[in-house]
């Protein structure tokens, strides 16, 4: 295989992968906002006890609940 063909496969490759990780972030965000109002309360982030943890560093504008820009800061 030429060189082209493998710089061609590996940035189609990164592509797929960069998207399928934003995906699963969103996936993610609306899993665990489950009355569906667009945030992540305190008490929607007990079920992830790594999310709970880092709720208050996480919740930058200290609303009491977390966007989903801040909830793409989240490390679990």
């Amino acid at each position: 295989m030429n060189n082209r063909v493998k710089s061609i496969l590996l940035v189609s490759g990164m592509t797929i992968l960069g998207a399928s990780n934003v995906a699963l972030a969103e996936s993610t965000f609306s899993q665990y906002d489950a009355d569906g109002n667009g945030a992540i309360s305190l008490g929607e982030s007990k079920v992830n006890p790594a999310l709970m943890a880092q709720f208050k560093d996480l919740d930058a504008d200290n609303s009491g609940d977390l966007s989903e820009s801040e909830f793409a800061n989240f490390k679990g």
